[in-house]
């Protein structure tokens, strides 16, 4: 049988018209990454551990110098965290969510599933969707609201959800409809939580104790949270024995292991989550714990409890400077408008639309880069032209506000020029 054609997603013919011949130089506020500086203190813990790597011959082997290790005590603390009980082998590190949710995404199509995303979304679904062929035959808004693509509904069925979105930065009420029999939830952003709902860590632990791990997935991620997406860190969380295999499959085409700067920057993550939540006179006990664990299981130490403290106030420092973005940003009321039901819950990323709307609203935003200001508009974060229509019509732009206030006040100021 012929390979299939590699097919393209639609959001990505859309974001290469819109970048094609625009200035490398151009600002660009609407980026899907943590332009906060991340923690010396990591840099440092992963610098040492490094060394501890070359030294004692970790890296100078394809095998997991941790023997599991690494699964096992990442299992351990994040279920505490989750309030479930897993073990190392409900645990696979891969190199960052892109690549986990190609590697979940081909395993769906493989065995028969259509897929529901919500909208907007990570370019990775639906380029991933078009690669494998699997189809996506619904997409979701914030409140619920399901669109049909018109695409033939396969015999398995499988929700995407994403907590909070990696675009809006809001929680999502998921779609009723066919009973899935698969739920893929991907945790993109879990600190910097703002604002009046629920935190992103209830939201999460709420949403994983309802799944059952024989037929789900959760993706986690410390690239956003820790701005180090360079570093390619990320764990699948699941118990379905095909999809376990599939990803055993393709590691062994490529490489036998992920990354173990990863897989300990992750297990640091999963500590850090639970310090997070903790007040403060419980830190020691709780650090003590961590490295306990991390000890049993054969790791290099975490960084000390004062070390601890110290990120857990770079934390505090980010989201201080988000919600001073935020509040700038709105602000700038009379150009771009959020609703409430869009509201950030965590993170650095909204989606306003703009209150002045553009006869061309497309051809605007590529004025705009051609002037020197790279914006992302509705149509380069998934979906289709028919699914925006129907979901959300408005002219939206995705405002990254973890960049400096100097950048923002820039394109805030740009936004406005080209609008009058």
């Amino acid at each position: 049988m012929p390979f299939a054609p590699q097919l393209q997603a639609e959001c990505i013919a859309a974001f290469n018209a819109l970048r094609t011949g625009t200035p490398r130089e151009a600002l660009e506020v609407g980026e899907g990454c943590n332009r906060f500086p991340p923690s010396p203190l990591v840099a440092i813990y992963l610098s040492e551990t490094l060394r501890r790597l070359v030294e004692d011959g970790g890296l100078s082997v394809y095998a997991d110098p941790f023997k599991g290790g690494a699964r096992a005590a990442f299992a351990e603390m994040i279920g505490d965290h989750l309030g479930l009980h897993l073990g190392a082998d409900d645990i696979c590190f891969v190199r960052g969510g892109t690549e986990a949710i190609n590697l979940i995404t081909a395993h769906l199509a493989s065995t028969g599933h259509s897929l529901t995303l919500p909208l907007p979304n990570y370019y990775a679904f639906d380029h991933c969707a078009a690669r494998w062929q699997a189809p996506v035959v619904g997409y979701y808004r914030h409140d619920g609201t399901l669109h049909l693509t018109g695409e033939t509904e396969t015999q398995h069925a499988a929700l995407v959800d994403v907590l909070p979105n990696g675009v809006t930065g809001s929680i999502y009420t998921t779609p009723g409809g066919p009973d899935y029999d698969f739920v893929l939830l991907d945790t993109v952003i879990q600190v910097g939580h703002f604002g009046a709902g629920p935190s992103p860590a209830a939201a999460l632990r709420a949403k994983a104790r309802a799944l059952d791990l024989e037929h789900s997935a959760i993706i986690m991620t410390a690239s956003k949270d820790l701005a180090l997406p360079g570093i390619r860190a990320a764990a699948i969380i699941s118990r379905n024995a095909a999809l376990r295999a599939h990803i055993g499959r393709d590691a062994f085409d490529r490489a036998p292991v992920a990354s173990p700067l990863g897989s300990l920057l992750m297990t640091l993550y999963a500590a850090l989550l639970t310090a997070l939540e903790a007040p403060d006179d419980h830190l020691d006990k709780l650090h003590a714990a961590a490295e306990d664990t991390v000890a049993r299981h054969g790791l290099p130490p975490l960084p000390s409890a004062s070390a601890v403290r110290r990120l857990i106030d770079h934390v505090a420092l980010m989201t201080e400077h988000y919600q001073a973005n935020f509040r700038t940003l709105a602000q700038e009321n009379d150009i771009l408008s959020l609703s409430a039901a869009l509201t950030p819950a965590c993170g650095y990323s909204t989606f306003p639309e703009l209150t002045i709307p553009q006869p061309d609203f497309l051809g605007w935003v590529r004025q705009c880069a051609l002037d020197g200001l790279r914006l992302n508009p509705t149509v380069v974060h998934g979906g289709t032209a028919d699914a925006w229509k129907h979901l959300m019509p408005g002219q939206h732009l995705r405002i990254n506000f973890s960049e400096s206030q100097r950048d923002l006040a820039v394109a805030l100021q740009e936004i406005r020029a080209h609008l009058n």
